[in-house]
């Protein structure tokens, strides 16, 4: 098979679910231990299924496709196996969550060897932000209250992303009151990630505002990030820069080596600050301990950051992703890593047919009708070459 994956049909993405990998993941992670129903295998394709039907699915939808013929069919299903969608809520709280994080890890390895594209930057640029999803009516096992909700009855989560070229790279739930500060949650995230290249570069907002962390981050790796100008600095050392030198719509005022200091006056690490100011005298300030790169290399690598506010709308307006299937923690986690896997396989579909998220969305969920009825003209003797022209 190509590198790079071209004009795919729905079929081709299946086919790059290896079942023999799969196999032994159910096996490794002891999925279907005591279960008599919704084997490891089934759920996942379940959930797989009802996320590329996103716009209605839910626990009572799931339970209404798993009774349909072409569910059964399409994934080789037991034709007589039945569900209520309070075994799935069940399924969900309970399952191995191990299970789907190694099915996730496995493709992310073989989906990236076909999409690792090569930065011209040279770095390979991880973006790293955070999403909050809300549930009413605090259903939630656990979950954070935000502002001063005196009623409180709206809880909410945080999943923080890191994102590789096309690809969600590692993702974690944060359930505590205390994961509201992005100075907790991402570097957790950026630690764990899963890629450990020598030219990674993180990229985040200026949630992170800690001296501590940036030190702690610039022990083990590159980064570029935003903080408030205005912040408390000492200048010990510059960086030659072009006069009147404008990037994009940015105006470079200055480019320097400095000590940052926090509001207990605690020293950073020395950093880079470049200072700019946009076309409407709005001043935006970087960091990054990138010492030896061009000031537009820096600006260039921030402005990647924007790729993982898209990939988030894509997550919560086509994959429903605002819509939470389980309150328990255990059922969360699962549909994290449920949700990045179809993200993946839709985000290699949407690259190689050149189409946009709501076609490719809609066109893949609907050539699962034509892998269907060529599968019913086999299983009735014919040809369904003669019927699919």
């Amino acid at each position: 098979m190509d590198k790079e994956l071209k004009n795919i049909h729905a079929r081709d993405l299946l086919k790059l679910i290896p079942e023999d990998k799969f196999a032994s993941i159910i096996k490794d992670t002891n999925v279907d231990f005591q279960v008599k129903k919704l084997f490891g295998r089934t759920m996942f394709f379940l959930l797989l299924y009802g996320l590329l039907d996103s716009k209605r699915s839910s626990l009572r939808t799931l339970e209404q496709s798993f009774k349909t013929q072409k569910f059964k069919v399409l994934f080789k299903i037991d034709p007589l196996q039945q569900i209520k969608y309070n075994s799935l809520s069940d399924r969900l709280a309970t399952m191995n969550v191990d299970f789907f994080k190694d099915v996730y890890e496995m493709l992310y390895d073989l989906l990236s060897t076909y999409y690792n594209e090569t930065d011209r930057l040279s770095y390979n640029i991880i973006r790293v932000d955070s999403t909050m999803v809300a549930e009413a009516a605090n259903k939630l096992e656990k979950g954070m209250i935000i502002g001063n909700q005196t009623d409180k009855k709206s809880k909410q989560v945080k999943y923080t992303f890191s994102m590789t070229n096309l690809f969600p790279s590692s993702a974690e739930l944060f359930t505590d009151q205390s994961d509201l500060n992005e100075g907790v949650t991402i570097p957790q995230v950026i630690k764990n990630y899963i890629d450990k290249r020598d030219n990674n570069v993180f990229v985040f907002d200026r949630g992170v505002k800690s001296r501590k962390v940036y030190n702690e981050l610039d022990q083990e790796l590159w980064f570029v990030t935003r903080i408030n100008p205005g912040a408390i600095y000492e200048v010990v050392g510059s960086f030659e820069l072009e006069k009147n030198l404008v990037i994009g719509n940015l105006t470079i005022k200055a480019d320097e080596k400095v000590i940052l200091f926090d509001k207990r006056h605690n020293k950073s690490n020395p950093f880079r600050l470049i200072q700019t100011e946009d076309q409407k005298g709005k001043a935006l300030w970087f960091v990054t301990n990138l010492l030896e790169d061009k000031v537009e290399t820096i600006i260039e690598i921030y402005k990647k950051r924007w790729d993982i506010e898209v990939f988030f709308r894509f997550l919560k307006q086509e994959l429903n992703f605002k819509h939470i299937f389980s309150t328990k923690i255990n059922g969360l986690q699962i549909m994290l890593y449920m949700t990045m896997i179809v993200s993946m396989l839709i985000l290699v579909y949407k690259k190689a047919n050149n189409l946009g998220y709501k076609l490719a969305m809609f066109q893949l969920f609907y050539q699962l009708d034509d892998i269907y009825g060529e599968m019913l003209v086999e299983r009735l003797g014919g040809d369904p070459n003669l019927v699919f022209r």
